[in-house]
């Protein structure tokens, strides 16, 4: 099983230099925070070294609020956030851990509840 630095874990606040995507302002790019997901290792030998997470934007719309499910909101502070953040669930990705650049602080289990929530409506556990 491929080792893992020990602030890798699910519900970890981190920041991920995510890659230019084409076309281009339709996923989230350039370094950002992000959340731990899952961490495929878990389930034994990989691979690659890669962790899911699900990137942060400080962007506020009606999208956010129209669905809340899809868009969890995080609160400046948990985690160690600068600011308030919207969860983009419908960006979900593997990234190398390569990508990480740092470790902010890790969410509550209460505060990673509504994250949990939306992955699992979104493919339908």
């Amino acid at each position: 099983m491929s080792q893992l630095p020990n602030f890798l874990q699910v519900r970890a606040v981190v920041l991920v230099n995510f890659p230019a995507q084409i076309p281009p302002g339709r996923e989230q790019e350039n370094t950002r925070p992000a959340v731990i997901v899952a961490l495929p290792n878990v389930t034994g030998i990989t691979r690659f070294s890669l962790v899911i997470v699900v990137p942060l934007t400080t962007q506020q719309g009606d999208w956010a609020t129209r669905n809340s499910t899809l868009y969890p909101q995080l609160q400046a502070g948990m985690g160690n956030l600068r600011y308030d953040s919207t969860v983009l669930l419908d960006q979900i990705r593997a990234v190398d851990i390569k990508r990480v650049l740092g470790y902010r602080g890790d969410l509550t289990a209460e505060e990673y509840q509504p994250i949990a929530n939306g992955i699992k409506a979104m493919f339908g556990f």
